[in-house]
């Protein structure tokens, strides 16, 4: 990930419970509104949603006292999202139908195409030190290719 000096910071560790997700909804809700970057709430909510959800079925029954970390970055006209699970594989994004889009079908499986749509670039990491991943997406001004 290239280097950016990030001066909003915020760090909320959850237990890697369902109920960590609608926290983490509200938590980047409200801290979006405080930054001023209004234009950006309802698809940082959604992401971090997203991205909170797959960190819990990622650790659940993997460790009872199992945590998971959301850390929200930002700047005047952007916010990164950054979600940490113990689990170390990296993330499977489903396989897309031949419309380009995944089964809307199925139950789960869109959150890493959603990812993908919202975000102007998203990745992963490993991490050691605790052992894990980080899976993380920037979101900005809307590109004029989209």
């Amino acid at each position: 990930m290239t280097p950016h000096l990030w001066p909003l910071r915020s760090y909320l560790e959850l237990g890697a419970l369902p109920t960590a997700v609608p926290c983490a909804r509200l938590h980047a809700r409200q801290l979006v509104w405080e930054w001023g970057l209004n234009g950006l709430a309802a698809n940082t909510e959604l992401l971090v949603s997203e991205l909170v959800t797959n960190a819990v079925k990622a650790t659940a029954g993997n460790n009872d006292q199992a945590a998971i970390c959301l850390q929200l970055s930002g700047d005047n006209a952007r916010v990164l999202i950054e979600v940490w699970d113990a689990d170390p594989r990296p993330p499977a994004p489903k396989d897309l139908g031949e419309d380009g889009i995944p089964d809307l079908g199925e139950e789960g499986g869109r959150g890493l195409f959603l990812v993908a749509a919202l975000s102007t670039r998203w990745d992963w990491y490993p991490t050691r030190e605790p052992p894990g991943k980080v899976i993380w997406c920037e979101l900005g001004p809307a590109r004029a290719d989209r």
